[in-house]
């Protein structure tokens, strides 16, 4: 029985780990598209001007960090969190962002173009200048949210007032 549980417990790891050698390029590279860096503590780390298009950052701990025009387009963003991050410039074209805590974030300039967005939190974020093209935005909240010079362009639903 103790052996059983113990390789349940490396399987239940395995499963739900990011790709070691994925965290390894990034680090050296500072670009990983297509990357698996789900479950990845990536908070407080300058990520700027880096490449994680279609990578798999879900559940992955971005608190506080830096990343100044990253490219996030068509990642799966889900469940991670962005609390306090400075993401100006970045892209989240096509992305999927299934609740997604952005609370306190710095997201001047961010493109959301055709992401998926559900129940994501943008409480007290900063999306001055920030673009939404193409998405419901119905069940996610904005409160005391930023939302200066934001640009709602055509079929945006649930447009914050």
């Amino acid at each position: 029985m103790k052996h059983l549980i113990v390789l349940l417990l490396i399987l239940l790891n395995t499963l739900f780990a990011f790709n070691v050698e994925d965290l390894k390029t990034l680090k050296e590279d500072g670009d990983c598209p297509m990357c698996d860096l789900s479950y990845a503590n990536l908070s407080a780390m300058d990520l700027s001007m880096s490449d994680f298009r279609d990578a798999n950052l879900s559940h992955a701990n971005l608190n506080n960090a830096l990343a100044h025009k990253a490219d996030f387009s068509n990642a799966d963003l889900s469940y991670a969190t962005f609390l306090k991050a400075n993401i100006k410039g970045a892209s989240f074209v096509k992305a999927h962002l299934i609740n997604v805590d952005f609370t306190e974030a710095r997201i001047w300039k961010g493109d959301f173009t055709q992401a998926k967005i559900e129940k994501c939190d943008f409480n007290n974020s900063a999306l001055g200048s920030a673009i939404f093209d193409e998405n419901n935005l119905s069940n996610s909240t904005f409160n005391e949210a930023i939302l200066y010079k934001t640009i709602f362009r055509k079929n945006v639903i649930g447009v914050p007032k």
